[in-house]
């Protein structure tokens, strides 16, 4: 990935904020869609902790189940035709603990960072994904 100019900062905060304040159905945004390609390989909520146990996993799951962001963030997944994960993490990224979310009881994968960054990079479209036409994921001509 080519250096941000300048950095991390979300650009779009004040938008962010201004539309969550609209009483007009809902908004979420998507942490990130995986691509291999043309192709999405998973839909991925990113989010942090200081400390990574399993209450902590347990009120992530359970949040990310019944709540509104959890919700649409799975009907995004299966629209794609991909799985959705949670990843958790410490402030560090040194923490890392995946879960495939299927279920509200869904178990978690504790992973070192060459781990996870093995797994990520491993996934590969279904062969029902690579039915679509690029065409209509990406811009090609």
């Amino acid at each position: 990935m080519k250096p941000r100019k300048y950095g991390w900062a979300d650009k779009a905060a004040p938008y962010k904020s201004w539309r969550y304040q609209w009483n007009v159905s809902g908004v979420h945004d998507v942490d990130q869609i995986e691509w291999r390609g043309d192709y999405p390989v998973a839909v991925l909520e990113l989010t942090t902790n200081p400390h990574i146990d399993q209450k902590v996993k347990d009120k992530v799951a359970h949040r990310l189940w019944y709540q509104f962001s959890g919700r649409k963030l799975r009907h995004v997944a299966k629209a794609l035709g991909v799985p959705f994960y949670i990843v958790l993490m410490d402030f560090n990224v040194e923490k890392i603990s995946v879960c495939h979310q299927t279920s509200p009881d869904a178990n978690w994968a504790d992973m070192p960072r060459d781990v996870y960054r093995h797994w990520l990079s491993s996934l590969q479209p279904s062969p029902s994904i690579k039915n679509l036409n690029a065409r209509e994921t990406t811009n090609s001509p």
